[in-house]
C-alpha cells in the first residue's frame, strides 16, 4: 500500500472524540500524510486543520469504498457503530486498508468478524476494534504482564486479574448513544445470549473453554485488602482479551482465566461506595430494558457531539493494576494515564494505534485482530512515549 495517497484518514473528525483525535494527530510530528473526513464540509473546515478534507456519508457504501481506497489506514470515531460503522468496515476489508476504532459494541464486533474476516485475511487488511480506553489497557496490559511473568518464571501465568482503581472522567453523547443501541439490540434473545458468553469474540464462540463468569456483585479480596465490584466495561474488555488469547493460539494454556473488576477502599467508606455503585449499576441495567426509559434517557442525556469541558477532561485520570498468578508465583503490572479516560486518554490511544498501523513494521497478518495481536509491543512503546504508564510494580 505504499502507493496510497494518504497514510491515515480520520473519519468523524467533527464529533466530540473525533476532534480530540484530530488535535492529537495535528500535534504529532510523525503523523505523515493524513486527512479528516465526515459528512459536513463546513464543519470540517471550521476545525482549522491544514490537511485535506474528505466529504463522505457513513451510510453510503460507495463513499466508504472511495475513502478506503485512498489511504493505508482509516481511524474512525463515528458511532454508534451498529448504526454507522458497517459500510466502512466492509470497505476497508475489501480494499486491504487497515482500520481502527474505539467501539465497545460486542454484538456489532461479532457481526463484523463473521461477515468480513475472511475478506480481510485475503486482502491483508488489519481490522482492529476497541482501540481506546476500551480495550487497550486491558488487552495490551494482559500481554505485557504475561510477558513479564514468563521472563521471571519461564512460563505463563494461569490467571490474570485486572483491578481497575480510582478514576475520574465524564461521559459524551456518543458513548450514551452507543450504550442505548446495545440496550435496544438486547431485546433479541440471540443478542442477549451472545453478550452473556464470556468468549463471544473468540473465532468460534461455541467452543468449550474454561469457565470465566463475569463479576456479578460485591466481594472482599483478602489478598488485595480491598472490595471488588463489577467494572462497567468488563463485558467488552474481557471478550477482547480472550479473543487475543485465541488468535495467538492459546499460548497461556487452555485453562487460562482472565477476570476484570473495579476496586474500592477496604474500609467502611469503601464498602458504602462499592455497595452503592453495584446497586446503581444493577438498577441502571434493569431500567435500560424498558423502551420508555431508554427513549427518555436518549432525550435528556448529552447528545452526540457533546461531552465534558477541557477543564474537566484535564482533571481526569485512570489507574489499573494487572496481577498475573500461577503455581504460587505472582507479577503485578501497572497501567495508568492522566486526563479523562474516555476522551483525552482515549484520543492518545486511538491516535497512536492509527499511527502504529500506518507507520510501524508490523508482522501481524490481515484479519480482525485486537490491539495486542495487531500491534503488541510496538503500540506499548508508542503509548509510553505518549505519556502512559506501563510498568512492572512487583
Amino acid at each position: 500500500m505504499q502507493d496510497r495517497e494518504l497514510d491515515v484518514i480520520l473519519f468523524g473528525a467533527t464529533g466530540f472524540t473525533g476532534r480530540l483525535v484530530a488535535e492529537y494527530l495535528a500535534k504529532h510530528r510523525a503523523a505523515g500524510r493524513w486527512a479528516i473526513a465526515g459528512r459536513n464540509r463546513d464543519k470540517l473546515a471550521a476545525l482549522g486543520f491544514a490537511v485535506p478534507i474528505i466529504v463522505a456519508d457513513a451510510l453510503d457504501p460507495d463513499a466508504m469504498a472511495a475513502v478506503a481506497r485512498r489511504t493505508r489506514v482509516v481511524c474512525t470515531t463515528v458511532g454508534p457503530f451498529t448504526k454507522y460503522g458497517s459500510a466502512l468496515v466492509k470497505a476497508c476489508a475489501e480494499a486491504g486498508t487497515s482500520y481502527c476504532d474505539l467501539t465497545a459494541e460486542v454484538p456489532w464486533m461479532r457481526a463484523m468478524i463473521d461477515a468480513h474476516d475472511a475478506q480481510a485475511k485475503a486482502t491483508g487488511a488489519r481490522i482492529v476494534h476497541a482501540c481506546g480506553f476500551d480495550s487497550i489497557p486491558s488487552d495490551l496490559g494482559t500481554l505485557l504482564v504475561q510477558d513479564e511473568f514468563r521472563r521471571h518464571f519461564g512460563r505463563y501465568a494461569d490467571r490474570v486479574t485486572a483491578y481497575y482503581g480510582a478514576s475520574r472522567g465524564g461521559v459524551s453523547g456518543g458513548t450514551i448513544a452507543s450504550g442505548i443501541e446495545i440496550a435496544r439490540a438486547s431485546k433479541d434473545a440471540r443478542v442477549r445470549s451472545l453478550i452473556a458468553n464470556p468468549y463471544a469474540l473468540d473465532p468460534d464462540p461455541a467452543v468449550a473453554r474454561a469457565p470465566s463468569p463475569d463479576e456479578a456483585g460485591l466481594h472482599w479480596d483478602r489478598k488485595l485488602g480491598r472490595f471488588t465490584l463489577p467494572f462497567v466495561m468488563a463485558l467488552s474488555n474481557t471478550r477482547v482479551v480472550r479473543r487475543s488469547h485465541a488468535l495467538a493460539g492459546y499460548p497461556w494454556g487452555p485453562g487460562f482465566v482472565y477476570r476484570e473488576v473495579m476496586t474500592a477502599a477496604g474500609n467502611a467508606r469503601g464498602l458504602v461506595f462499592a455497595a452503592a455503585l453495584t446497586a446503581g449499576l444493577g438498577v441502571f441495567q434493569l431500567a435500560m430494558r424498558s423502551d420508555g426509559v431508554r427513549e427518555l434517557l436518549a432525550k435528556r442525556l448529552p447528545q452526540p457531539g457533546q461531552g465534558p469541558s477541557r477543564a474537566a477532561r484535564d482533571k481526569g485520570f485512570w489507574s489499573l493494576e494487572l496481577v498475573a498468578e500461577g503455581a504460587g508465583d505472582r507479577v503485578a503490572y501497572k497501567a495508568s494515564d492522566v486526563g479523562d479516560p474516555g476522551y483525552s486518554s482515549t484520543a492518545r490511544m486511538l491516535g497512536e494505534a492509527a499511527l502504529c498501523l500506518a507507520h510501524d513494521p508490523l508482522t501481524a497478518p490481515g484479519g480482525f485482530l485486537t490491539p495486542a495481536t495487531a500491534m503488541g509491543h510496538a503500540l506499548a512503546e508508542r503509548l509510553r512515549a505518549a505519556g502512559l504508564t506501563l510498568a512492572v510494580t512487583s
